[in-house]
């Protein structure tokens, strides 16, 4: 298993697009429905690029067997009043690996990064009974609030969100 923080998506794109596809369908809260296709898929990723490219975003992914198998993102904000925060999103990693780490190893490296960008609180969102919200939970993070019937889910049903945050001590680590 390697971490990678991505320079440029193009290279993985492949398996980026069978990673959102994956997360979609096995009912990941990542702002799509199901089904997602391919281009749909691969329009969003390209997307991402470009917010990458204005560092807008920073995206971290684990390579496993030849292979991208998980991706978490962090987006900041350029807005003064928020320089010193960042959002983790779209946590994802292929159904047919979950409970191995991944998941933990991708969050651990973006509070890393987040700290070497010298963020001070991270936050998020995610579905109030997702695995995710257990999961950021166990490592610390806070329940801010809940709101409910934030969320469609695959099958048309309105879900609670709740929103998370947990600070972190900037560093002067190079990621």
């Amino acid at each position: 298993m390697v971490l990678l923080k991505l320079e440029k998506l193009e290279p993985y794109l492949d398996d980026l697009v069978l990673l959102l596809a994956d997360a979609v369908e096995n009912g990941a809260s990542i702002g799509f429905l199901p089904p997602v296709s391919e281009e749909e898929a691969k329009n969003y990723w390209l997307k991402t690029q470009d917010d990458l490219l204005s560092y807008n975003r920073q995206v971290l992914a684990i390579r496993h067997e030849d292979r991208l198998v998980g991706t978490i993102q962090i987006e900041t904000s350029p807005k003064a009043d928020a320089l010193h925060r960042c959002k983790i999103e779209k946590l994802m990693v292929l159904n047919e690996v979950q409970n191995s780490g991944f998941a933990t190893t991708l969050i651990e490296g973006a509070e890393r990064v987040a700290a070497s960008m010298q963020k001070q609180l991270i936050y998020l969102e995610t579905r109030s009974e997702d695995d995710a919200s257990h999961l950021f939970t166990k490592m610390g993070y806070v329940a801010a609030g809940e709101i409910p019937n934030y969320a469609r889910s695959a099958n048309g049903q309105l879900e609670a969100t709740t929103f998370f945050y947990k600070e972190v001590e900037p560093t002067f680590e190079t990621f």
